[in-house]
């Protein structure tokens, strides 16, 4: 098979993007934002951005719902602008779990990252081939034509110096051979930016070489000026000292080498000797470059153990060459009393302190200076501090000071930086996303590094990433966390440190090794929590009762007993974040808080010192009770709306909340299990869901209304994992329950339940006889909406026996019947499909697995009305009237549009692009089944996100492109074995058989058949037709024996429920026909 397509996007300078040789044309990007689009993904990490990061960026000015569709339709005009103007393909730029990804499987250049690694490898050292290609690469600022992009001016910014710094090294390095060229690059260089004193300094020099030092002199007093205007500052004392040694006529210092422009000759003050390499920080010691230019007191703040103090004296490190008078460390670490903190600066500055009034001495003192002061670890002398810092800064004008502290010194003119965690693996990172991006993440290099240093030749590979991942993510990218548990390697694997995170307190402590308290996780967390107020420890012990992250509202809830109350919640949770100790995480729609595990598992212990755990999980597990309540899509009357993505963010304090119930209170688990399923089961947790619904379900037998319902949503989990052998059992259950306790409309939904339960496992004379009850009953009741979903499921009856004509008349008097029903009904309509179709394929008609056939949601009059024209649909199908298929369905599009309901319009849209494609209009099948994944995606519907990527797959193998196809439904394959959905797995081989057919690959089709059937094994109809499909193949392929054994199979199956479709092809097969009865109902 062909290669995938390698693709080459240019940013520098103009926009263009090249796939496999061939460049896209400028006209196909008719919108500004899909060149954006593509730009931001090639930029970011892993060519990947989180959705909300892409809508805040792109649309910031617009709401999150109309933001969220114009990136919908740039997604669209850049996937047919990649496609040269022929079908979307949304494989190569999709959204997948709240990413928007850029996913091509072949190499990709982005001429912005080739240019930051040349010069990257350049700058090592001063070769110039090396600096000369580097310099090359450069072919102007970023996407010119974006420049109002507020998105990209940092990262042009950063361009520009870049290729600025490497023009100057270029220049240095040609000083001797080639001074005039090295002057033209200096000239450029000092046209962008006249106080680059590394390029005036070399340019002074090799004038001075060319004998041209009134020239030198000049370029000097020139930046003397450019100096004063822009920070109101001298020269630094490198740049004087050369000045001078220029003006007394000493013989000219040497031309200076490449390392000589940012290195002063002579190094003053006094910064701690590093003991470790300093990995992981680079963008972090850019901000602080820069903002040190921009403010005179700049304070790091962050949580103990992130990493402040060696980010302050690293960053001093590299800008102590600005100060004359060089960059002084300052740990007031012991420092106890705010009167001794002038002391302690002049101390360790070298200075008298031997005096009363300490801070004037200190101030007059420095008044002649040019330095930078690291004052590290002002947390607990906040007032003390401020006060110092704002006489220094205001009496002595060459002084700067770089703070580190828990929160902000709160003091005139300071700017503050938060130091974040180190950057963490991407939650969906696995084994065959390759070690080489995952070794260039900072968690992890910091953890090898670390690692190496006490296990000699320890080294990412694939057997230990995944428990290196699992660290990283665990301990939140927490330097000193992640630098302790390297520590452990010594005598643990990263996957068995990992299994003991769940006491890290004690596992990451420091052994017999005397260390200070700032160098165990105990010991700073210690120091952290005796700092805080009392409402501020009692909040921050409560917190912890969270699992994640939570809100505003959660925290106000669950935390707010005295001596706090629900309204103080607020101002002491804004101080624990300006502590560093929570951490806030915006989004679009809300701002959501969390704890780091290693603060949550402090301040726990805390909560159960002080005797408050066990009423914070009671009351944790009962806000979140509420909350599934109320995001039940069944809670009321009118549109039924699923939103399962509006739960994610809680999945982990949902999960909290059972295990706490399933412990302690047996009614709120079943409760909680019961209103939390359809979530489980749209975002393809179905595994998990059953699990817990199980076990709430042995805690309270008693026969109540959360137990009938939690029945209920086991079957439809179950079906996920292809299981049908308890429906009957559990369906019986639940209609016992209800008809016991329940009023006479709860019966009668009980009672369709079960009869669509009876349905999904193919005993349609079963089915159609409770069917015809509820419906008779309910013209007798004067209940039209419970005879519609009579009806309804003897509409879907007669589409499984592929009865079309029948099947129509069964769903128009459903339409009738919901015509004079009430629309003020609860849900009442179990949403279904026929599930599995016949598509034609080569010449034949092969079985493919469309839709999901138990959609697991109930529906009221209005919304039931568009679904039943949608399953007219395919009744129409059925009898070959593919144009009033086609029209019925685009007006349940319509209507679900009307209504919000994006499910059921997604569904519609993805049932609107399989007609299309069987009717051999790609690119209208392509267009629409964009449209359906990316609502999907939207809403979280992660199952139709899969199913839709199939229909993708096979609608490119179709339109010729088979290995594009073969990928993307393989990618499915993916993600239904990650969720354990056997259904899924047994469509996705399903639809991969039928790929092979295209290929003419008989013998591989029919394996591929075998392989899903086993899967539909629980699933009746299913099975049937792989087994009708396999003994065609055989058929074609002369094995006899195997065609009659594979016939006699799907006999057993069809003949007794007498389908007219497969029965037909059961007589073609039985009479010998050849190619069988697929090619001949395909002609």
């Amino acid at each position: 098979m062909p290669a995938r397509p390698s693709w080459r996007i240019q940013l520098l300078g103009s926009f263009a993007v090249t796939v496999e040789g061939v460049a896209i044309e400028a006209g196909a990007w008719r919108l500004r934002k899909a060149k954006a689009l593509v730009a931001m993904l090639a930029l970011a990490p892993g060519q990947r951005c989180h959705r909300e990061h892409v809508l805040d960026e792109l649309w910031p000015d617009l709401e999150p719902a109309a933001a969220a569709r114009n990136l919908h339709q740039t997604l669209y005009v850049a996937r047919r602008a990649v496609a040269g103007g022929g079908p979307a393909e949304p494989g190569r730029l999709s959204i997948r779990e709240e990413q928007v990804v850029l996913d091509v499987a072949g190499p990709v250049e982005v001429d912005v990252l080739r240019f930051e690694v040349s010069v990257q490898e350049a700058s090592a050292g001063d070769d110039v081939a090396m600096l000369r290609a580097a310099a090359d690469l450069y072919a102007g600022d970023l996407l010119p034509d974006l420049s109002d992009a507020d998105w990209l001016t940092t990262r042009r910014e950063q361009l520009r110096t870049a290729s600025r710094e490497i023009s100057v090294r270029l220049a240095t390095a040609l000083a001797r051979t080639a001074p005039e060229e090295a002057l033209l690059l200096l000239t450029r260089a000092l046209d962008a930016d006249p106080v680059h004193e590394g390029a005036v300094r070399v340019t002074m020099g090799v004038l001075a070489g060319l004998g041209r030092r009134s020239e030198a002199l000049a370029r000097y007093e020139r930046l003397v000026d450019d100096l004063l205007d822009a920070f109101g500052t001298d020269p630094d004392a490198q740049t004087v000292a050369l000045f001078r040694e220029l003006l007394t006529g000493a013989p000219a210092a040497e031309r200076p080498r490449a390392a000589d422009v940012s290195t002063p000759s002579e190094v003053v003050g006094h910064l701690p000797a590093p003991l470790t390499s300093f990995v992981g920080r680079e963008r972090e010691i850019a901000d602080v470059e820069r903002l040190t230019r921009q403010a005179r007191l700049l304070t790091l703040t962050g949580a103990g153990g992130s990493g402040k103090t060696r980010l302050a004296v690293e960053s001093a490190r590299r800008v102590r060459s600005r100060y004359a008078d060089g960059a002084w460390f300052v740990d007031l670490t012991a420092v106890a009393e705010p009167v001794m903190v002038a002391d302690a600066v002049a101390k360790a500055l070298g200075l008298d302190s031997d005096v009363a009034d300490r801070g004037r001495a200190l101030v007059d003192q420095l008044r002649s200076r040019r330095l930078l002061i690291v004052l590290d670890n002002c947390e607990h002398l906040l007032a003390a501090c401020a006060g110092l810092v704002g006489a220094i800064l205001a009496g002595c004008s060459g002084v700067d000071v770089l703070a580190t502290s828990r929160e902000p010194l709160h003091a005139q003119g300071e700017f503050t930086l938060r130091v974040p965690s180190l950057t963490l693996p991407s939650p969906d990172w696995d084994r065959a996303a390759g070690l080489e991006q995952l070794a260039h993440l900072p968690s992890v290099l910091l953890f090898v590094d670390r690692a190496a240093q006490v296990r000699p030749g320890f080294a990412l590979d694939a057997d230990n990433a995944p428990g290196v991942v699992e660290l990283c993510r665990r301990l939140d990218g927490m330097p000193l966390a992640l630098e302790l548990a390297a520590a452990k390697t010594a005598a643990l694997e990263p996957a068995e440190i990992v299994h003991r995170l769940s006491d890290v307190l004690s596992l990451l402590c420091g052994g017999g090794v005397p260390i200070t308290r700032h160098q165990t996780l105990r010991g700073t967390l210690e120091w952290s929590h005796n700092l805080l107020a009392g409402p501020e420890q009692v909040l921050l012990r409560r917190l912890s009762v969270f699992a994640g992250s939570f809100t505003l509202e959660a925290a106000e809830a669950v935390c707010g007993d005295p001596p706090l109350g629900r309204t103080g919640v607020f101002e002491v949770l804004v101080r624990l974040v300006d502590q560093s100790l929570v951490v806030p995480a915006r989004t679009a729609a809300t701002t959501r808080y969390r704890l780091l595990e290693t603060v949550r598992q402090f301040a726990h212990e805390k909560l159960v010192l002080a005797g408050e755990a066990e009423r914070s999980a009671a009351v944790h597990g009962a806000y979140f009770l509420a909350f599934a309540m109320a995001h039940n899509p069944e809670r009321a009357a009118g549109v039924v709306r699923e939103e399962p993505k509006l739960l994610d963010g809680e999945h982990d304090n949902l999960r909290a909340a059972l295990g706490w119930a399933c412990k302690h209170d047996a009614e709120t688990a079943l409760r909680l299990a019961a209103n939390l399923w359809r979530f489980w089961f749209l975002r393809g947790h179905a595994v998990e869901g059953a699990r817990w619904l199980e076990r709430a379900l042995a805690m309270a037998p008693e026969p109540t209304r959360p137990r009938a319902a939690a029945l209920i949503g086991l079957t439809g989990l179950d079906s996920r994992q292809g299981r049908s052998d308890r429906h009957r059992a559990l369906g019986a259950e639940a209609v016992a329950i209800v008809r016991r306790i329940g009023e006479p409309d709860e019966v009668v939904m009980a009672r369709i339940a079960e009869a669509t339960l009876v349905w999904s496992t193919f005993d349609l004379d079963e089915a159609e006889r409770m069917a015809t009850e509820v419906r008779a009953e309910g013209i007798a009741r004067g209940r039209p909406e419970h005879a519609a979903a009579g009806s309804w499921l003897l509409g879907h009856c007669a589409l499984f026996r592929e009865d079309g004509p029948l099947a129509i008349r069964h769903l128009d008097s459903c339409l009738i019947e919901l015509a004079h029903a009430d629309t003020a009904t609860r849900p009442f309509l179990p949403v279904i499909t026929p599930c599995l179709l016949l598509v034609p394929i080569a010449g034949r008609l092969v079985p493919y697995m469309e839709e999901t056939m138990l959609l697991g949601r109930r529906v009221g009059v209005v919304q039931a009305t568009g679904y039943a024209e949608a399953a007219l649909g395919y009744a129409h199908r059925l009898t070959g009237n593919q144009q009033t298929a086609l029209s019925l369905v685009a007006e349940a599009v319509d209507q679900f549009a009307d209504l919000g309901d994006d499910l059921a319009r997604a569904q519609a849209l993805h049932q609107i692009g399989c007609l299309h494609r069987d009717m051999g209009a790609f690119r209208e099948a392509g267009l629409a089944l964009s449209m359906a994944r990316d609502v999907r995606s939207a809403i979280g519907d992660r199952r139709g996100e899969l199913l839709t990527d199939i229909s993708l797959g096979l609608l490119q193998a179709m339109a010729g492109d088979i290995c594009d196809g073969l990928g993307s439904v393989r990618r499915s394959l993916s993600g239904f074995e990650a969720a354990g959905d056997v259904v899924g797995i047994g469509a996705t081989l399903t639809a991969l058989g039928a790929i092979e057919l295209l290929s003419g690959e008989t013998r591989a089709a029919r394996e591929l058949y075998r392989r899903a059937a086993e899967r539909f094994a629980p699933w009746p109809r299913f099975a049937g037709w792989l087994r009708l499909a396999m003994a065609e193949l055989s058929t074609e392929l002369d094995d006899h024996r195997r065609a009659a054994r594979e016939t006699a199979a799907a006999a057993s199956v069809f003949d007794p429920v007498r389908c007219v479709i497969a029965g037909r092809h059961l007589a073609t097969l039985r009479d010998g026909g050849a190619g069988g009865g697929a090619r001949a109902a395909a002609r």
